[in-house]
């Protein structure tokens, strides 16, 4: 038996705990998810100072901290850094967490339109030893880091570094691969927004005429036999900044999101997702690579404040992670490629934000897992984009299509390729006695075995099935 002391002590010590889980959850509620740097409203008198990149990265040292600009702003103090390049390129921050002083806030300014990423703070970084950034193209760079004047020359290690952006426009050709028009229930791909321009982005999707008044465009999108369904937050003025909730679908908010995102899933059985939302001001097209099953996330806007039940996903560990199943490189190849100026690319370094986008696209891997095993229903990808703040709707709606193509390609090549009826990723002399047995009254073709032998998607197995898939081996060889 244990002593009342010993369960007044163990008593204890649990209050202690669960105080220390509320008041961390009462400094990380301190966050903000959307801020802006001071540079645009100081208008801080600066000097460009040339910077080359040996070996695609550069160090900032003390002396740059000292030598920049410097401008007291209440208990505050903020160093202004500003550098010039040759050409335009990519950039992006390594931040070390162990240099980074206590209550700083770090931005990387494009001067040029009024671009930035960030801001980033301790408890951004905390996660990881070396941090990356977001990136943000640019020929002109303003370091911005902010701290309270008490910790007045403590100055953070940073690295500049120029990722590879991916090829340039005469190395590489969109490649749109083409299925004809299928004349059974077309399976669908979900797309859901958050904040502008995402939810515009994907509104021509949405089959909510209130929503949509000029009308879906979605069913069998261009032919490709999909049909294309989105869902999507409105918002007050459309082209906010600082946008809060939103009102409808996947309301900025953890318990509504959740909750609309299994009623949506359930009822169309997406074999693809993707979710979007709007990631730094810039003009990026960020494919997150990364989805935790954080225990603790970024405060929402209305109680309560933290996803329940936290993690999301009960059954994995905490913090778990999951990852983009989208064909990432061949998307980020072909925005490139596009004459959209974006700058698309992979962040292969972090998670989502641990706000609520990871939370979306945690869902949509998580789903995306939860059917690998179910054949009838099954959801080939599913990953999350970031789209910069500067992005018009025009464009980001044009980059969704994009982005649709890549990946619509990517399940026929890979997925749903017609004639490979026992899909050993061939197609062969054993498919094509599969289909003769079953034509011939041998052996039925069951399930998804129907599906891939409908070579002319009429939906029914004939002798004309025989020829297409026998012309297609030929062609093959």
């Amino acid at each position: 038996m244990i002593s009342n002391n010993k369960k007044n002590t163990y008593l204890q010590v649990i209050t202690v705990l669960m105080s220390l889980f509320f008041l961390n959850s009462i400094k990380y509620a301190q966050v903000l998810p959307y801020d802006e740097p001071s540079f645009f409203s100081i208008n801080p008198q600066t000097t460009p100072k040339s910077i080359s990149l040996t070996e695609d990265e550069a160090q900032i040292l003390d002396d740059d901290w000292r030598s920049g600009s410097k401008i007291l702003e209440n208990e505050n103090v903020i160093y202004f850094l500003h550098f010039s390049m040759e050409k335009e390129i990519n950039i992006q921050l390594q931040l070390d967490k162990n240099s980074f002083p206590e209550n700083g806030k770090l931005f990387i300014v494009n001067p040029k339109i009024r671009g930035w990423v960030g801001p980033y703070r301790k408890e951004y970084i905390d996660i990881d030893m070396l941090y990356l950034t977001g990136r943000i193209k640019t020929s002109e760079l303003i370091i911005e880091f902010s701290m309270p004047a008490k910790y007045d020359s403590l100055f953070p290690k940073l690295l500049i570094k120029s990722p590879f952006s991916g090829p340039d426009e005469s190395e590489t050709k969109p490649r749109y691969f083409h299925r004809p028009k299928r004349k059974r229930d077309n399976p669908v791909i979900l797309l859901t927004g958050y904040w502008p321009p995402t939810n515009e982005a994907v509104r021509p999707f949405s089959q909510n005429s209130l929503l949509n008044p000029e009308g879906w465009i979605g069913e069998n999108w261009e032919e490709y036999g999909f049909d294309i369904i989105s869902y999507f937050p409105t918002f007050s003025p459309p082209d906010c900044e600082s946008c809060g909730q939103g009102n409808g679908d996947f309301e900025v908010d953890y318990q509504d999101t959740s909750e609309d995102w299994w009623n949506i899933v359930d009822s169309l059985n997406p074999i693809s997702i993707i979710t979007f939302s709007r990631g730094y001001i810039n003009y990026s097209w960020e494919l997150e690579y990364k989805y935790y099953n954080w225990f603790n996330w970024i405060n929402d806007f209305t109680p309560p404040y933290q996803p329940t039940p936290t993690p999301p996903d009960q059954d994995s560990p905490v913090n778990s992670m999951r990852f983009s199943s989208l064909p990432m490189t061949e998307i980020v190849d072909v925005v490139n490629s596009s004459d959209l100026g974006l700058n698309a690319y992979i962040d292969y370094a972090a998670g989502a934000g641990q706000y609520l986008s990871e939370f979306k696209g945690f869902h949509g891997v998580w789903y995306k897992a939860l059917m690998d095993n179910i054949e009838d229903t099954p959801c080939y990808v599913a990953g999350h984009i970031h789209v910069g703040g500067l992005v018009d709707w025009d464009t980001a709606h044009e980059a969704v299509k994009i982005t649709l193509r890549e990946t619509i390609n990517y399940i026929q090549e890979n997925y749903l390729s017609p004639g490979d009826i026992n899909r050993d990723g061939f197609i062969n002399s054993l498919d094509l006695n599969l289909i003769l047995s079953h034509i011939n009254g041998f052996n039925e073709l069951m399930g998804n075995e129907v599906f891939y032998a409908d070579m002319d998607q009429d939906s029914d197995i004939t002798s004309q099935d025989v020829v297409l898939l026998v012309n297609l081996m030929i062609y093959q060889n």
